[in-house]
């Protein structure tokens, strides 16, 4: 049994598909997409993000990295004044909408949390990080959160998961690693000794509840 739970956010405590941010927030506005275009809109944008987040460490840069990374989504979904749009989402960036959390997940961290288990965020993002913890309201819920771009250092690489075992003054045998990616969280999780489990939050047979099975 674990003493401790690292969590991943994007696709694991925050929905990070287009459709469940995006889409709603553009239905919204009334601004037209072709959402038939996303399987080839998307993976540009992505790898865009993955490629930089590591530079986006203060709140400037993080802001202009989601302005490229979404104008590049944006425009592959043949959004009309897509460069206008985009910095109307990066406006926007504490408005909750744009990070709808993940089904069960306020629930799940409020019983583990009720159950004495330290909770700690471990993840792939950029600098902006810790201030959406606390627009969604799950920030209060951990002791401590472990960002990519502010240690220089993204899953699977084992310094994150090393920093955060210090941060939590954790061991890794008594660590659970929540994610959703078998590379970067499960791979490199168990690389270092941290039992992972994959999480699907739109699938109810592996959605966030099956944490407390387990921790």
């Amino acid at each position: 049994m674990a003493d401790t739970v690292f969590f991943d956010v994007g696709g694991t405590l925050i929905l990070a598909h287009p459709l469940h941010w995006l889409k709603p927030i553009l239905d919204r506005w009334g601004v037209a997409a072709d959402w038939s275009r996303l399987a080839e809109a998307a993976p540009p944008a992505f790898e865009f993000y993955n490629a930089h987040h590591l530079q986006a460490r203060s709140f400037e840069e993080a802001l202009e990295l989601w302005r490229t990374t979404d104008r590049t989504i944006l425009e592959g979904l043949g959004v009309e004044d897509a460069g206008e749009v985009a910095d109307r989402l990066v406006a926007a960036w504490d408005d909750p909408a744009i990070w709808p959390l993940a089904p069960h997940a306020r629930e799940v961290l409020e019983a583990l949390k009720a159950r004495g288990k330290k909770l700690v965020v471990v993840s792939n993002w950029d600098g902006l990080l810790p201030r959406v913890l606390e627009v969604v309201g799950l920030a209060p819920y951990f002791d401590a959160v472990v960002v990519s771009a502010l240690v220089g250092a993204a899953k699977p690489d084992a310094r994150i998961f090393h920093e955060a075992l210090a941060r939590a003054g954790a061991r890794p045998e008594r660590t659970l690693h929540v994610g959703d990616s078998p590379e970067a969280d499960a791979g490199g999780a168990a690389a270092v000794g941290i039992a992972p489990l994959l999480v699907d939050p739109t699938n109810p047979e592996r959605d966030l509840r099956t944490v407390l099975e387990v921790a």
